[in-house]
């Protein structure tokens, strides 16, 4: 009995279509291992202040760098405690609020 390979719904597709792109100038320098210090020095003011930027930097350093960076951890790691503290601040807040009757 021959199966029929099911065929892609067309949000898998657009997503799989999504995926395929040509290699950025910041691609190849995280795979040259030079994007990090790149950032640090060139596109320093971009890198600190523009959040969107500073995002898609560090998800190429994660995904195209063939070793690993201590200070892109460290930068990650950062982030993850900035985040935790707004969270547990939010929590503490609504332990706090009177219980209403």
């Amino acid at each position: 009995m021959r199966t029929v390979a099911p065929t892609p719904s067309a949000d898998v597709a657009a997503e799989n279509a999504s995926l395929v792109h040509p290699i950025t100038y910041y691609e190849q320098l995280a795979e040259a291992g030079g994007l990090y210090d790149f950032l640090q020095t060139t596109m320093r003011e971009r890198f600190e202040h523009d959040s969107a930027f500073r995002y898609q930097m560090l998800r190429i350093l994660l995904q195209r760098s063939n070793v690993v960076l201590p200070e892109v951890e460290c930068e990650l790691l950062a982030e993850l405690r900035d985040a935790l503290g707004v969270f547990l601040s939010t929590v503490e807040q609504c332990h706090n609020q009177p219980a209403s009757p």
